[in-house]
C-alpha cells in the first residue's frame, strides 16, 4: 500500500495519512459527482470492485452482494462467502431499506475517516439502487410488451373465429340462396312473366354481390391463403385485388410462425389499403425477404408522399402490431416523393417455422 512518508528534523519517520486520505477521497468525490450528473454511466454492481479499487488506490477491495435466497454474502460466481475478521481487514457493511445490499472488504485506514467510509459505502448503495431500478423497469418493460403481444394474439384469435363463424354461417346460407335462384330459375323456364324474371335476377345478383362482399370481408379478417398457402401466395393475392399496378418481389418461401406471418401480411395488406385511399399512386412496389434472421418487408409507392402516422389509427395500429412481435416499423413519406414503409421482424421469434406448404393450425 503506497503511503506519503517524510523524516522530520528529528530523523523520525513520519506517515502522512492525511493528504493519503484526501487523494482516496478526491477521486471517489469525482467519481460520485459523474454519476449523479450522467447516471447512464454508472457502474454495475458487478463492475464496481475496481472501479471503486482504482479511486482508492486499494487494489485489493472487494464487494460481495447479499443473496437473500441463500441468507448470505456471495462472490462473483454467487458462491456464499465468509467475511473476514482479522485486523488485516476491515468489513464495511451496506444495508438496505429491509435486508443488507452488500459488504465491503477494504484497507482498514479507510476507517481513520468516516467520511469516506461513508462515500465508499453511498457509491456501493447507488450501484445498487440503480441495478435495482434497472431490473424493474426492465420487468415492467417485459410486461408491456408481453401484454401488447396477448392483445394482438386475442384480436387475432377473434378474427379467425368470426371468419370461420362467417364461412360456415352466413356464407354457406348466402351460396344456397344463391343455388336456390339459379334453380328456380331453369325450373320457370322460358314462359316466366318479365317482372317476375326481373325479380329473380335482381334478387341473384344482389346474393352474388353480398356473398363477395362477405368473402371480402372474411378475407380481410383472417385470410385462408395465409394459412393455407403462406406469406408468398397471400401478398400475391393482396396485389393482385389492389386497384393499382403491384409489383411483388418475394426472395423466401420459408413458413414462418403465425405471428410473424400474420404481422408481415398485415402490413402490406394495410399500406396497399391507404395507397388506395391517399397516395394517388401509379404503381408500388412490395418486397419480402429474409436476411440472417430478420424478416424485411418493403412497400414503395409513387405517390404524393406526406404519410403522417400521427394523423390514423391505421398506422399507430400496424406499428404496436410489429412492436408485438419485436419488430420495427420506419415510414420515410417527403411531400412528392412517395412513400416507403419497412417492416423488420425477427423471423424465429413466437414460435418454430413451418415447413414450406404446411398449413397453420387455427
Amino acid at each position: 500500500m503506497q503511503q506519503h512518508v517524510t523524516v522530520n528534523a528529528n530523523g523520525e519517520i513520519v506517515v502522512d495519512r492525511t493528504e493519503f486520505r484526501e487523494e482516496r477521497l478526491r477521486p471517489l468525490g469525482h467519481l460520485l459527482n459523474d454519476w449523479d450528473v450522467r447516471s447512464g454511466t454508472m457502474p454495475s454492481p458487478e463492475s464496481l470492485r475496481p472501479v471503486l479499487a482504482d479511486a482508492l488506490g486499494d487494489p485489493s477491495l472487494n464487494v460481495f452482494p447479499w443473496d437473500p435466497n441463500l441468507d448470505a454474502y456471495v462472490d462473483a460466481v454467487g458462491k456464499p462467502t465468509a467475511l473476514p475478521t482479522d485486523k488485516r481487514r476491515a468489513v464495511t457493511l451496506v444495508e438496505g431499506p429491509d435486508e443488507p445490499l452488500a459488504a465491503i472488504v477494504h484497507d482498514p485506514a479507510l476507517l481513520e475517516d468516516r467520511g469516506l467510509v461513508t462515500s465508499v459505502a453511498a457509491a456501493v448503495r447507488m450501484s445498487f439502487d440503480n441495478a435495482h431500478l434497472a431490473a424493474e423497469v426492465h420487468a415492467q418493460l417485459e410486461e408491456v410488451r408481453a401484454s401488447r403481444a396477448r392483445i394482438v394474439a386475442a384480436g387475432d384469435a377473434e378474427r379467425k373465429r368470426v371468419e370461420r363463424d362467417l364461412h360456415d354461417g352466413a356464407q354457406q346460407r348466402l351460396v344456397s340462396m344463391t343455388l336456390a335462384l339459379r334453380l328456380a330459375r331453369t325450373q320457370l323456364g322460358e314462359h316466366i312473366d318479365p317482372a317476375a324474371l326481373a325479380s329473380l335476377d335482381q334478387a341473384s345478383t344482389a346474393a352474388r354481390a353480398a356473398l363477395s362482399e362477405l368473402r371480402e370481408l372474411a378475407h380481410g379478417l383472417h385470410p385462408q391463403i395465409l394459412t393455407q398457402a403462406g406469406l408468398s401466395a397471400a401478398v400475391e393475392s393482396l396485389a393482385d385485388r389492389a386497384p393499382v399496378r403491384v409489383d411483388v418481389d418475394v426472395s423466401t418461401d420459408t413458413r414462418f410462425a403465425p405471428a410473424v406471418e400474420e404481422a408481415a401480411y398485415f402490413v402490406v395488406s394495410e399500406a396497399l389499403a391507404n395507397i388506395a385511399k391517399y397516395a394517388n399512386a401509379q404503381t408500388v412496389l412490395v418486397r419480402v425477404a429474409c436476411t440472417a434472421g430478420t424478416l424485411t418487408v418493403d412497400v414503395i409507392d409513387d405517390g404524393i408522399g406526406g404519410a403522417d402516422p400521427a394523423r390514423g389509427s391505421g398506422l399507430r395500429g400496424l406499428s404496436d402490431r410489429i412492436a408485438a412481435v419485436d419488430g420495427s416499423l420506419v415510414i420515410d413519406s417527403r411531400a412528392g416523393s412517395g412513400t416507403r414503409r419497412r417492416a423488420r421482424i425477427p423471423a424465429d421469434s413466437f414460435g418454430p417455422r413451418m415447413s414450406p406448404g404446411a398449413a397453420i393450425p387455427a
